[in-house]
């Protein structure tokens, strides 16, 4: 028999939607969906329905999967929301899952989408029973035994008056009075009472609720993670005299995203090792200019942080700019290693390798859209860069940042047609042409490096 699932779709596609809505079918479930795409239309559908379950899209152009994330959490109900995605790197999932996003299933791998969804499921459900048993608590002294987490109520002396089952299964006892009428400092130790339950009790006491995570060392089980949950207890008079204190262990959980930052951080390694060699290619053609690429990725990501951009955003600009040249590969070696003023045909078989670096690299699956900003470095903001001749803020960011880079890094140093010119000819290039072909705040961001922060040029 099939289960109905009342189930929010935010998905720009409909051939994607209709792909799920197949999927959840052939799992046993009979879905009753909505699609939606934007703000007003989710905040509409929260609104007007309950739902069971939320699958989003990760790439929409009029709609990110934090805004839904953000519609959600302000909406104050607890819906599965489950990201399904055809491009989601590690990164970006582990920071939505910190958002809020209970787990995400890349569309190549669909069939993991029914399971993801009992799973998450089953957990929604036991979340309510712990709702509804929390409520119950500030009316009753009574802790109801068929809950899985474990739950407490504590006295203002720090003693066990009442304990579930799972505090007895937990702490391997026979009898609930083993645990019932002793101190938490006895059940856990001077140590444990002092850093992790006093405080939160004390404060508990003075009226607030409050959720936090610990690391706890459990009898046979080693460390166990927990979420742990502590709200005040009020008689018939309205005074506090409890804590319900319930510890709920999602290490299962921790375990997977600790896994997903280590997969993240080798999948950083081999990215970086597979540009520096793509980079180290064009530098065997073209000796007069080894180093270059890194120069530029180390002035331009200095003027990215001095900007204040995101961490992912500095790491794309690092990326981009270790490849910026990786189009020279297609020009003659004799053109890049000439010693003297190159011919109008010469200089626009130079002007290709940024088409030709966009070319090579727009097929990769970067988590940044670097074979764009390869192809816009050359662009400038009165619109006489090439190869497209864009304007002002039709210029990507990063492109603009790469641009003064990759314009200061080569008046510093040696060309095989003249000697380098210096810092103060570089920092005096972009003053003067500031607003007119450079970006005005990249301009001010890279004097500021160099001239208030110190920053120097490494030649390797």
């Amino acid at each position: 028999m099939e289960t109905l699932l009342q189930v929010l779709l935010i998905d720009d596609s409909e051939d994607d939607a209709l792909l799920i809505l197949r999927e959840l079918r052939k799992g046993g479930f009979h879905p009753i969906s909505e699609r939606v795409d934007t703000e007003s239309a989710m905040k509409a559908a929260l609104s007007n329905k309950k739902w069971d379950l939320i699958l989003s899209d990760y790439n929409m152009p009029l709609f990110s999967t934090y805004e839904a994330l953000s519609i959600l959490k302000e909406s104050g109900r607890d819906i599965p929301f489950i990201i399904v995605s055809g491009a989601i790197g590690e990164e970006n999932a582990v920071q939505l899952m910190k958002e809020g996003a209970h787990d995400y299933v890349m569309k190549d791998r669909i069939r993991r989408l029914v399971p993801v969804i009992n799973r998450e499921l089953q957990e929604a459900d036991e979340r309510n029973l712990r709702r509804t048993a929390e409520t119950r608590y500030r009316k009753s002294d009574f802790i109801v035994n068929t809950f899985s987490d474990m739950m407490a109520l504590i006295n203002r002396d720090y003693i066990y008056e009442s304990v579930n089952k799972s505090y007895d299964k937990t702490f391997k006892k026979n009898n609930r009075i083993e645990i019932v009428g002793h101190s938490v400092r006895d059940l856990w130790g001077e140590e444990v009472f002092q850093e992790v339950f006093k405080e939160n009790l004390d404060r508990c006491w003075h009226g607030e609720e409050i959720s936090c995570e610990e690391w706890l060392e459990i009898p046979e089980s080693g460390k166990q993670c927990f979420e742990i949950t502590y709200t005040p207890y009020q008689d018939g008079g309205g005074s506090i005299t409890h804590a319900v204190v319930v510890l709920h262990n999602f290490t299962k959980r921790k375990m997977v995203e600790r896994e997903l930052q280590q997969s993240y951080v080798k999948l950083q390694k081999t990215l970086e090792d597979t540009v520096r060699a793509l980079s180290a290619m064009v530098e065997l053609r073209d000796p007069y200019t080894a180093g270059h690429q890194n120069r530029v990725a180390g002035i331009a990501q200095a003027i990215a942080v001095e900007m204040n951009l995101p961490n992912d955003s500095v790491s794309g600009i690092r990326v981009a700019s270790l490849l910026h040249d990786i189009g020279k590969i297609r020009v003659p070696s004799d053109i890049l290693v000439k010693p003297s003023r190159l011919t109008n045909l010469e200089f626009e078989l130079i002007k290709e390798h940024s088409y030709t670096g966009y070319e090579l690299l727009k097929s990769i699956e970067f988590p940044w859209p670097v074979a764009d900003i390869v192809l816009q470095h050359h662009e400038r903001m009165d619109g006489s860069g090439y190869p497209q001749g864009l304007k002002q803020k039709d210029i990507l960011l990063e492109s603009r940042i790469i641009g003064v880079a990759d314009v200061v890094e080569a008046m510093v140093f040696h060309r095989p047609y003249r000697e380098a010119l210096g810092l103060d000819a570089a920092l005096d290039e972009i003053r003067k042409n500031k607003a007119i072909l450079y970006d005005p705040e990249v301009v001010e961001a890279c004097i500021r490096i160099f001239l208030e922060k110190g920053y120097k040029i490494h030649e390797k």
